[in-house]
C-alpha cells in the first residue's frame, strides 16, 4: 500500500509537498527521505508528533523511544492504525520551525515507480535552520583598545 501526504508550513501556501511513500516505511525512513528531499542535514534532531482531531500532540516519535517508540521501530502503517490524520515533523527545536504533515488518502503501488516520490512541488522549502539576516545581528564595539583590560583583575588568578 502507498500513503499519500501533503506537506506544508502552517498559514503558509508558498510552500507544499506531496509525497507518496510506502506504507511499511518507518518513521526514520520518512524522516530520512523528507530531509534528503528538502536538503536538510539528516543527521541533525527532529521529531514527529502524533496529532489529534484538535491539533494537539498525543505522541511523539524520535531517534530515541520517549514512550510509544523510536522512529525506527514504527511504521507509517502503525500510526495509520492509530488513525493518523496529522503529523507536525520538528526540523529545528531551537526555534520551534515544523512542517505540517496531512495523511490523504491510501492508493495501490503502480508498476515501473520507484517510492518515495514527489507527486506535486510548490514553492522553495524553508532552509533547516533559522538563518538571521547580517543587519539583524547585534553591534558588537571591538576596537582593539586595551581599555577592556580593566575589567578584569589578573592579580585574581595569580599563584
Amino acid at each position: 500500500m502507498i500513503y499519500s501526504f501533503i506537506i506544508g508550513i502552517a498559514n503558509n501556501k508558498n510552500f507544499m509537498r506531496e509525497y507518496h511513500v510506502p506504507s511499511e516505511f518507518s518513521l526514520y525512513d520518512f524522516n530520512r527521505f523528507i530531509a534528503s528531499e528538502l536538503d536538510f542535514d539528516d543527521a541533525q534532531q527532529s521529531v514527529f508528533f502524533l496529532l489529534d482531531s484538535d491539533g494537539k500532540k498525543t505522541e511523539s516519535y524520535s531517534l530515541f523511544d520517549t514512550g510509544y517508540g523510536a522512529m525506527d521501530a514504527v511504521s507509517l502503517e502503525d500510526l495509520n492504525n492509530k488513525e493518523m490524520k496529522k503529523l507536525l515533523y520538528t526540523f529545528d527545536f531551537f526555534n520551534d520551525r515544523s512542517l505540517l504533515i496531512e495523511f490523504i488518502g491510501e492508493a495501490e503501488k503502480l508498476p515501473r515507480i520507484c517510492y518515495p516520490f514527489v507527486a506535486q512541488s510548490k514553492g522553495n522549502p524553508p532552509g533547516q535552520f533559522f538563518e538571521i539576516l547580517e543587519d539583524e545581528l547585534p553591534v558588537v564595539d571591538n576596537d582593539g583598545g586595551d581599555d577592556d583590560d580593566e575589567l578584569y583583575e589578573y592579580d585574581d588568578y595569580s599563584d
